[in-house]
C-alpha cells in the first residue's frame, strides 16, 4: 500500500472516531436534557392529579375507599382522560389501576415513595415499551395511600433513535467528501516524495546531474535540499574517481611508452653487438646509447620511487626555517652553469620541512635551466604578506603554451618531449614538486607566456614566534 493511501487511511480512521464521539456525546446530552424535561414534566403532572384525587376522595367519605378510588379513575376514563394511574394501600395492595397490562404489577408495586417525596422510575414493559412511572404518598381520611403515574417513553427513545440515524447518516456522508479531499490533499502532499523517490533512481541508474529543486520552506522542502546536496557531493566524488582512474591510466600509458621507447632501442643495439662484428664507432655509438639510455631509467625508477613515497607519506612537521639558510644550500647544489641563478638577500623566517623545500626550489630551478637558454635569467624572488611569504622562481626561457598550464604537474607530461629527453628529463620533476607543496599546505601557481618566460609560485606561512628563527 502507498504511503499517499496509508495516510488517507489514518486520517479518516481518526476523522471518523471524533466524529463518532462527537456525535454519541452530543446525542446523549439532547436526549439528557429531554429526559430531564420529561421527569419535570411528569412530576407536576403527578402532583395535579394526586391533588384533585386527594380532593376526590375527601368529598364523600361515606362511600368504601376503594369504590371512590374506581370512581374516580373510571370518571377519567369516561371524560377521555388517558393517564395512566394506579393506587395501592399502605400494603401495597393494588386498589384500583389504568396501567398497561404489559406492565409488571410487582414492579409498579416496588416504586414506593421514599422520605422525601416522589420517586421516578424507569420501568420495560413485557413489549418492550418503557414507561416513566411516578409514585408518591397522599393522605386520605382513611389511611396514607401511594399514587402512582406513568408515561410512556416510546417518543422520546423513538425520537432519540431517529437523530442518531439521521447523524449518522450525515457522518457517513462527511465522511465519504473527507476522504476523497483527504485522497486529494494526500496525494498532492505525497508527489514531492514521489520525485525524491524518481530522482533517487535516476540517481542509481547513473543520472548524477539530477535533482530535484522543491520549492517552500516546510521539512519536504529541506528534505530536498539535502537530497540536492547529497546528490552533488556523490556527483563530485563520482567525477573525482574518474578523473582519478583517468589519471592512473594515463600514467601507465605514459609509463609504459616511457620505458618502451627506450628499451626497444637498447635491446636492437644489444642484439647489433651480439649478432656481428661491428666497427668500433658504430660499437661505441651502441654502448653510449645503451648507457645513457640505462641511466636515463634509472634516474626515471628513482624519481618514480620518490613521487610514490610522497604519495604515501603524511605531512611533514613544519619548523622554523631560515630562508637565506635555504638559499645558500640550494646554490651549492646546483651545477655551476649558465644560467645562473639570481638570489636574493632574505633574512625571513618561514614554516617548512627544510630538505623538501630546498627539493622543491631545486626542481624548479632545474626545470627552469632547462627551458632557459645561456644568455636568459633566472630569478628566485620573494614576497613578504602580513601572515606568509610567497616565493617565485622566474626564468627567461621559452615559456609554456596555455594549453597545457593544466596538466604540467602530471607525471609523465613534458610540452616539449625531444628537448626533455635532451636534458636527461622524465615528466616528473613539477608532479614531485607539487606533491612537496601540497605537503606544506600549498600549491603551485603558473604565469608564463610563450617567448616570454615562466613564473612558478607558491605559499608559506610565516611562524607566530620570532624568536623560533633558527639559520
Amino acid at each position: 500500500m502507498k504511503f499517499g493511501h496509508k495516510l488517507t487511511l489514518v486520517l479518516l480512521g481518526v476523522l471518523a472516531l471524533v466524529l463518532s464521539l462527537s456525535t454519541l456525546w452530543t446525542q446523549e446530552r439532547q436526549f439528557s436534557r429531554a429526559l430531564t424535561d420529561l421527569r419535570q414534566t411528569a412530576r407536576e403532572e403527578w402532583q395535579r392529579e394526586s391533588a384533585a384525587f386527594q380532593r376526590e376522595l375527601r368529598s364523600d367519605t361515606e362511600i368504601m375507599l376503594q369504590s371512590r378510588v374506581w370512581s374516580y379513575l373510571g370518571g377519567l376514563s369516561r371524560q377521555g382522560n388517558r393517564s395512566l394511574l394506579a393506587v395501592y394501600d399502605q400494603e401495597g395492595r393494588s386498589l384500583a389501576s389504568t396501567m398497561p397490562t404489559t406492565l409488571s404489577q410487582s414492579e409498579l408495586a416496588r416504586v414506593v415513595p421514599g422520605d422525601e417525596g416522589t420517586q421516578m422510575r424507569i420501568l420495560t414493559a413485557v413489549d418492550g415499551t418503557r414507561y416513566l412511572v411516578c409514585s408518591g404518598l397522599i393522605i386520605c381520611p382513611e389511611q396514607c395511600l401511594t399514587f402512582v403515574s406513568a408515561q410512556s417513553l416510546d417518543g422520546l427513545f423513538t425520537d432519540r433513535a431517529l437523530r442518531l440515524r439521521d447523524a449518522l447518516l450525515g457522518q457517513t456522508l462527511a465522511l465519504a467528501v473527507a476522504a476523497l479531499l483527504a485522497l486529494l490533499l494526500c496525494r498532492r502532499m505525497v508527489r514531492p516524495l514521489e520525485q525524491l523517490e524518481a530522482a533517487s533512481r535516476e540517481i542509481a541508474a547513473g543520472a548524477y546531474d539530477r535533482r530535484t529543486a522543491l520549492p517552500g520552506s516546510d521539512e519536504i522542502a529541506g528534505l530536498s535540499r539535502s537530497f540536492d546536496e547529497m546528490a552533488a557531493a556523490v556527483q563530485d566524488k563520482v567525477n573525482a574517481l574518474q578523473e582519478h582512474i583517468q589519471q592512473r591510466e594515463d600514467f601507465i600509458a605514459a609509463f609504459t611508452h616511457e620505458l618502451k621507447t627506450p628499451m626497444t632501442s637498447m635491446l636492437g643495439y644489444a642484439d647489433l653487438l651480439r649478432g656481428t662484428e661491428v666497427p668500433a664507432a658504430t660499437r661505441q655509438k651502441a654502448a653510449d646509447f645503451i648507457y645513457h639510455e640505462s641511466k636515463r631509467l634509472e634516474a626515471l625508477s628513482g624519481r618514480l620511487m620518490e613521487l610514490m613515497q610522497l604519495n604515501g607519506s603524511e605531512p611533514p612537521s613544519l619548523e622554523p626555517v631560515r630562508l637565506d639558510g635555504v638559499f645558500r644550500q640550494l646554490t651549492r647544489a646546483l651545477p655551476q652553469t649558465p644560467p645562473v641563478l639570481s638570489v636574493p638577500d632574505c633574512r625571513l623566517t618561514v614554516l617548512a620541512q627544510r630538505e623538501l623545500l630546498c627539493d622543491l626550489l631545486y626542481n624548479l630551478v632545474l626545470n627552469a635551466r632547462h627551458a632557459t637558454p645561456p644568455e636568459g635569467t633566472i630569478t628566485l624572488e620573494t614576497a613578504e604578506q602580513p601572515e606568509s611569504l610567497i616565493l617565485t622562481v622566474r626564468d627567461t626561457g621559452c615559456g609554456i603554451p596555455a594549453g597545457d598550464l593544466p596538466h604540467i604537474t602530471e607525471p609523465f607530461y613534458m610540452v616539449d618531449k625531444s628537448r626533455a629527453r635532451q636534458h636527461g628529463g622524465s615528466g616528473m620533476g613539477l608532479a614531485l614538486c607539487e606533491r612537496i607543496a601540497v605537503l606544506h599546505g600549498t600549491h603551485l601557481t603558473f604565469e608564463s607566456s610563450p617567448g616570454a618566460g615562466t613564473a612558478v609560485s607558491f605559499t608559506l606561512p610565516k611562524p607566530k614566534e620570532a624568536d623560533h628563527e633558527t639559520a
